[in-house]
């Protein structure tokens, strides 16, 4: 009965640490592309991007392995919109010996992506 309880709770551990992966790399998108937004260039809007998703990381006390981040397919003129993808491997590895008999690999690269609008009327430069 012992044996049956734990191997419960450790898959709802396992569970867990693969849904607040994905749930890390959806906040760090919408903060990138939240922070890119609100920059009057594309430059500096890029830059607070980057910034934004290291910081909302870093605040989940989570590490994220090779964070990449970008914003292909924006448009930073007023009334375009910012596009932020964000790719981040988290670590498994503490599912252990369970979590490789549910199938997750010790490193796993979580990729979400984030749509904000940018105000019509905005004033600034779009370089």
């Amino acid at each position: 009965m012992a044996s049956a309880a734990l191997g419960l709770v450790l898959v709802v551990v396992a569970a867990g640490r693969y849904v607040d992966g994905s749930a890390q790399a959806n906040d760090a998108a919408y903060a990138a592309a939240r922070a890119a937004s609100l920059e009057p260039t594309s430059a500096g809007g890029m830059e607070a991007g980057r910034q934004a998703a290291e910081t909302a990381l870093a605040e989940r006390g989570k590490s994220c392995l090779n964070l990449s981040v970008s914003f292909a397919g924006s448009d930073f003129a007023p009334g375009g919109q910012v596009i932020a993808r964000v790719s981040c491997t988290v670590s498994l590895v503490d599912t252990g010996a369970l979590g490789r008999q549910l199938g997750l690999q010790p490193n796993r690269v979580f990729t979400e992506q984030a749509v904000v609008p940018i105000e019509t009327y905005r004033s600034g430069s779009n370089q």
